[in-house]
């Protein structure tokens, strides 16, 4: 593969010479996400437009997607000596802020822009700075910008402005810069305009990139490109928390996906990692998606939304009951094991509780569980019940019990390890099937294609059929240019099942012949054509940087890889699956369990060596023998 971007020192940089491009990323603040599209213009100019998306700003009540949504195409344009420079790129540097650099036609000044999303101010800003790069003092002008205009909402008027200073013939002795932010931004009715310093925003977003980058699990491998694209994941799934009448927000974005929270992207994907990233607005953002869906756990069993949205003020259920309480079981057990807070756990007992009496009540005939469709809500056919609401259930019934016996609830512990072993049961009379030629399964009870959820099991601990589905999972009937697609021959894929099952083949124990596969997804995902985030689907949305994906990829990692699945308030399992050609894997400054500690592994006969050292400097050596989980005791 061509890479258009290269790493160097955890950056990502575009030499774009000569190179007519253009490509979207999103950024997000607590109040602001910025989807910019950048690059080079057909006659070889610097091009950039912004969607910005407000979004506390509701343009309609009780809709998902009526965030306010600004289009903007305004540049700041500047004249060197009196001449109208035409800005000709050179390179786009990626960061964890966006950097364009370029020239004028007659390369005597540079241009430095770096566009980023306001931390906690509901605005954008493009820093500018243009440096003398010539041997004589040059003049620089630019005239200001100063628009205003004003959109309707539900909350009144939204007052819109574009704003930024005029420079009026400033001298540049060789060497010398000058600085101009052009700034987007949106506020409320009755609210001052915004008083921002772009260096103090820019400082502020660079803190914070820092803090994610640095201050949270770091990876450490043979292959900078796996340890840049999880640093950019924890990024990009940290972000994209927005402030909302319900507090603090976790959503997906896109354009399209603000102020609201769904079983899927926000519990089932992301909820399981935050608590090992230690970023406290994360986890906060978690509990309140939880809060939120606890109202609509009544005695009479009726399903939950599938989304709460509006900021909190409405839900959608469009596509029925897509196992919804499979996916909140799975999440907020996950989440509350690694969370390691006894007094958070117990706060959630009833939702628990609820999640699998209404479980229990939706078994059918075959001892598996029904539901209306799946998280791909009716865009593929999943029959009556599918294979991956039973398998979420089934992990999280197991997790629901370890909550339990830490809780010193014995009793209901057994009795829903007694469910899971079930349920395991019946997964495998059920949907155990071959399929195109696979002993493998049936993703719902008519299917006879191979889809690319067969991959769930895997990840969820179910392994009696892992080495037919590995072999069906990475053949090309499922596998192609842009990793799994939804169903053997069908061009259609969401990324979300491919990152699902890298970490099934990594936890079946397959670490090296998946290992070009997922180099394969990095290398394209970091540094081709779109980057440098895991995506959403294609055709659908156009391959949005939706911010659970992130998530989910993060997770091949800690839960791939590493093998860490929460088994109490302060332990884990470890079951280690590192291809011999990563050579070994560190990760340093996990958050979970209420610890800070780092893990080194690496490969040894018959099995894996461990280093576990706490934040205390203490140090343990285990070893974990290929393919049998190790549990560790904090």
């Amino acid at each position: 593969m061509n890479n258009r971007w290269t790493l160097q020192k955890g950056k990502i940089i575009w030499n774009c010479k000569n190179d007519r491009h253009t490509d979207t990323i999103e950024m997000s603040g607590n109040r602001v996400s910025a989807i910019i599209t950048y690059g080079v213009g057909e006659t070889g100019h610097i091009s950039i437009s912004r969607e910005l998306r407000y979004p506390q700003l509701r343009t309609l009540p009780k809709n998902t997607h009526s965030t306010l949504g600004c289009f903007h195409n305004q540049l700041q344009t500047f004249t060197v000596n009196g001449k109208a420079a035409t800005e000709y790129p050179e390179s786009f540097v990626f960061d964890g802020i966006m950097h364009a650099h370029s020239k004028n036609a007659e390369k005597t000044v540079a241009f430095e822009r770096s566009f980023f999303p306001c931390c906690k101010t509901r605005a954008y800003i493009e820093h500018v700075v243009v440096t003398n790069c010539s041997q004589a003092p040059v003049s620089i002008s630019s005239e200001g910008i100063n628009e205003q205009y004003y959109e309707r909402g539900s909350k009144g008027i939204y007052t819109i402005n574009v704003l930024c200073g005029k420079l009026d013939n400033v001298t540049l002795i060789p060497g010398e810069s000058v600085v101009s932010d052009l700034i987007f931004s949106a506020r409320l009715p009755f609210e001052k305009p915004y008083e921002l310093n772009g260096e103090r925003e820019l400082a502020e977003r660079k803190s914070f990139v820092h803090k994610i980058f640095s201050d949270s699990p770091v990876l450490k491998t043979e292959d900078d490109k796996l340890d840049c694209m999880f640093n950019f994941s924890k990024l990009r799934a940290a972000e994209s928390i927005f402030d909302t009448d319900a507090g603090p927000l976790h959503s997906p974005g896109g354009g399209a996906y603000y102020a609201a929270v769904w079983t899927n992207d926000q519990v089932e994907y992301a909820a399981p990692l935050f608590p090992f990233i230690g970023y406290d607005r994360a986890n906060s953002a978690i509990l309140n998606a939880f809060d939120l869906f606890i109202p609509f756990m009544g005695e009479n069993l009726q399903p939950i939304p599938s989304s709460i949205i509006d900021e909190g003020h409405d839900l959608w259920e469009g596509a029925g009951d897509r196992g919804d309480a499979a996916m909140f079981l799975y999440g907020v057990t996950r989440f509350l094991l690694a969370y390691g807070d006894r007094e958070t756990a117990r706060k959630y007992l009833y939702s628990i509780d609820w999640c699998v009496r209404y479980l229990l009540k939706k078994i059918n005939g075959d001892g598996v569980i029904a539901s209306d469709s799946d998280e791909l809500e009716g865009r593929f056919e999943s029959g009556n019940a599918n294979l991956c609401t039973s398998c979420l259930a089934y992990a999280g019934l197991i997790s629901a019990a370890d909550i339990l016996n830490e809780l010193g609830i014995k009793q209901k512990a057994d009795e829903y390890v007694a469910h899971a072993d079930s349920l395991r049961e019946n997964i495998e009379k059920f949907f155990g099937a071959e399929i195109s030629g696979y002993n493998t399964y049936r993703y719902y009870k008519e299917n006879t294609l191979l889809r690319s959820w067969i991959c769930i099991p895997l990840t969820m601990g179910i392994t009696e059929r892992k080495d037919e589905t590995v072999r069906a999972l990475l053949s090309d009937r499922l596998f192609g240019k842009d990793g799994l697609v939804c169903e053997e021959g069908n061009t259609i894929f969401w990324d979300r099942s491919t990152l699902y099952a890298l970490r099934g083949i990594l936890n079946a124990g397959y670490s090296d012949r998946v290992y070009d596969f997922l180099l394969y997804y990095v290398n394209k995902r970091l540094l081709g054509d779109h980057v440098p985030y895991a995506v959403e689907a294609y055709p659908e949305g156009n391959q949005r940087h939706l911010s659970a994906e992130s998530a989910l990829f993060a997770r091949v990692i800690t839960e791939g890889i590493f093998g860490i699945v929460p088994r109490g308030f302060s332990s884990f399992d470890i079951c280690p699956s590192i291809p011999k050609k990563l050579g070994h894997a560190h990760l340093e400054n996990i958050r979970a369990f209420g610890d800070c500690f780092s893990l080194k592994v690496k490969h040894a006969e018959n099995g894996y060596d461990i280093t576990l050292k706490t934040a205390d400097g203490q140090t343990r050596e285990l070893f974990a023998p290929f393919g049998k989980a190790v549990r560790i005791e904090l």
